[in-house]
């Protein structure tokens, strides 16, 4: 476990006991196990999500394409953006408005 052996995790332990005290130490160790176990949790999902990636793009690639029918233009109102806005939050912004208006077109 990191290259530490049982002496010195032993040796951490007393020291710990010594520095937080009987009282305080078992609850500590607690809310250490709770934290390090909600890690690993969303570690193992975001690994999931990720190792499964690959097939949700395998699925959108091998799904038909649907009959050439043109897209009706989605026209947008233009929204005034900040001077100050950087590139990642413009794109977000568009991208959101581009969600909503096509929650908006009703579904054929």
């Amino acid at each position: 476990m990191f290259g530490v052996g049982p002496e010195e995790l032993m040796l951490v332990l007393i020291v710990a006991l010594l520095v937080l005290g009987p009282e305080r130490l078992p609850r500590i160790a607690r809310d250490v196990g709770r934290v390090v176990g909600e890690l690993r949790r969303t570690s193992d999902e975001f690994r999931e999500e990720f190792l499964n990636a690959d097939k949700y793009l395998e699925k959108a690639a091998s799904a038909p394409a649907p009959a050439a029918q043109p897209a009706p233009a989605v026209t947008l109102a233009p929204t005034p953006s900040d001077p100050n806005e950087s590139a990642f939050d413009r794109e977000m912004r568009e991208a959101r408005e581009r969600l909503a208006a096509s929650r908006e077109k009703p579904a054929t």
